[in-house]
């Protein structure tokens, strides 16, 4: 991919930001035009990435979602839990979440993001994959609630799965990233107007992932 940082990039990402411009030094540029994308692919610790996966696995009240399909009730191919701090309901491809009690591990987790990115998430959807068959198809995380100007990190414990972006608009501009047990991806504004991602199908992997995508709702 090539060109200077997009000038569309939203004023709210400040380079100039010690915690910021800190994060951006451990991180690497995966996509630059018409948003932003980095990537640290060691935010925390084997260690810590193998607890809180085993925290997470045992600890987390995970709900099956079914959406209506061919008028059929069909499983969501994933396992998912919603935690806000300001007591939000989140809703997206015609599911309501409402929010669960926070466990005490998942707001560690989320003091540590917010802390080393410098951005003030209040809610998590949390999305358990039990293995290969478990995907995401292609969306953009643009739901009202989130606002106009949209920040994600998407930090992953479990098994090595590939994410993929591609541009809305531009058929040549596409991503595929294999994300590491214990990294983080941050998604920064304008990227979900013009971008879609996705986590695909992979016959091969028979262990468990756990995505933790960190959110800003605005009330």
């Amino acid at each position: 991919m090539s060109g200077a940082k997009n000038s569309s990039v939203s004023n709210a990402l400040r380079y100039d930001d010690p915690v910021t411009a800190r994060f951006n030094r451990h991180s690497n540029q995966i996509i630059q035009e018409d948003g932003i994308v980095r990537y640290v692919p060691d935010f925390i610790s084997r260690a810590d990435s193998d607890q809180l996966l085993a925290q997470s696995l045992d600890g987390i009240s995970w709900v099956q979602d079914h959406i209506k399909l061919f008028g059929k009730s069909v499983a969501v191919p994933r396992l998912s839990a919603w935690f806000s701090i300001i007591d939000a309901t989140y809703k997206y491809s015609g599911l309501v979440h409402h929010p669960q009690q926070v466990p005490d591990f998942v707001s560690t987790v989320l003091h540590q993001v917010v802390l080393k990115t410098g951005i003030d998430f209040n809610s998590i959807l949390v999305s358990l994959y039990l293995d290969g068959s478990h995907s995401m198809g292609w969306h953009a995380d643009d739901e009202p609630e989130l606002g106009s100007e949209v920040t994600i990190a998407s930090l992953s414990v479990g098994a090595q799965r590939v994410f993929r972006f591609r541009h809305r608009h531009n058929k040549g501009l596409s991503v595929s990233l294999p994300v590491a047990h214990g990294s983080l991806l941050m998604m920064y504004p304008p990227l979900q107007k013009f971008w879609q991602h996705e986590l695909p199908k992979r016959k091969n992997v028979s262990t468990p992932r756990v995505n933790f995508s960190f959110r800003v709702v605005r009330p």
